[in-house]
């Protein structure tokens, strides 16, 4: 099989904790083509053809973990599955990329679908499920957002709707003589929205990230935060715990993977904190290697299986 995988520059990936490069590595391992594309290199060719820079990618386990070939201008199509592997964030590049991933034809499998990208917003999605997420408001009118604020005892978190990793998250406490000045910073003078969401204190435990494969959960790690931060994402000093599944957390996944599925997305994140779902993560999520690493397993080698298993399915269908 032939893979091409959408990345960031591939220097600026943490060669141990990033997924992709576990995805990328298990292709390998089965005797698969890997190559990688960046977002800038993806155009529409004549006959609206998906096309790309794409090189070949050999995958090290030394430094540097990838030897990289001759570049080569490709159809898409020639690829039996294109990964989106771009992180955050959900800018108009990224839209750009998943209308040009839309182009792509049966039998090649563009994981995940890349129409579910753009429906799965990771901070809308979960508002779909008003019973099992946090109260929430979606606003860039400051005053809307202090009012929400008031009501929910003066506290709660906001979020950018299109950032990743923690960027841009605020906790607001009931004395912050900031509030104003956060409120006109993060909405930018009330011109672009947040979610605010309130605060949920069993963060103080953790943030758990739920890995799914189509609706299924197949590994989770907590993310503890600094005791300086509000914030448990790893890459700004969360530390990364052995967890376990409760059944609260099989119900979240049981009542969201359904609507995951149905719209084409098969590998997610998930985040839990407490009894609630805060965010769902199908752009490019991580945990892979931190849980790999935890519990002594090679969750990308199910990923794969499964990758596979859909791609010969297209190609029996389309036969």
């Amino acid at each position: 099989m032939r893979h091409l995988f959408i990345v960031d520059p591939l220097p600026l990936l943490n060669v141990e904790k990033d997924t992709t490069i576990a995805f990328m590595r298990a292709a390998a391992r089965r005797g698969h083509e890997v190559f990688s594309v960046e977002v800038g290199q993806l155009d529409v060719g004549e006959g609206g053809r998906p096309i790309g820079v794409a090189v070949p990618t050999k995958l090290r386990e030394g430094e540097p973990w990838y030897e990289l070939g001759t570049p080569l201008f490709m159809p898409l199509h020639e690829f039996d599955v294109v990964w989106m592997r771009k992180d955050p964030p959900y800018d108009i590049d990224y839209f750009f990329v998943t209308h040009v991933l839309s182009l792509v034809s049966p039998p090649t499998l563009v994981v995940n679908d890349p129409q579910g990208l753009r429906e799965v917003s990771e901070k809308f999605f979960a508002l779909r499920f008003p019973d099992i997420c946090p109260e929430s408001l979606v606003s860039r009118r400051i005053d809307e957002l202090l009012a929400f604020r008031d009501k929910l005892g003066g506290e709660m978190v906001i979020k950018p709707l299109g950032g990743a990793g923690g960027d841009g998250v605020f906790h607001l406490t009931p004395n912050d003589r900031n509030v104003h000045a956060i409120l006109e910073t993060a909405t930018r003078q009330g011109r672009e929205y947040q979610l605010a969401q309130r605060y949920i204190p069993e963060i103080r435990q953790g943030d758990k990230r739920i890995i799914l494969l189509e609706d299924q959960p197949i590994g989770a790690v907590l993310r503890v935060p600094h005791h300086t931060e509000t914030r448990a994402n790893l890459h700004v000093g969360g530390e990364a715990v052995k967890t376990e599944l409760t059944q609260r957390d099989r119900e979240i996944c049981a009542r969201i993977g359904p609507a995951l599925v149905e719209a084409g997305i098969l590998f997610s994140g998930i985040d839990v904190i407490g009894d609630w779902l805060t965010e769902v993560n199908v752009t490019s999520p991580t945990g892979v290697r931190e849980i790999n690493a935890l519990e002594g397993v090679a969750l990308e080698e199910l990923v794969l299986d499964a990758v596979e298993r859909r791609w010969q399915e297209r190609r029996d269908r389309d036969a």
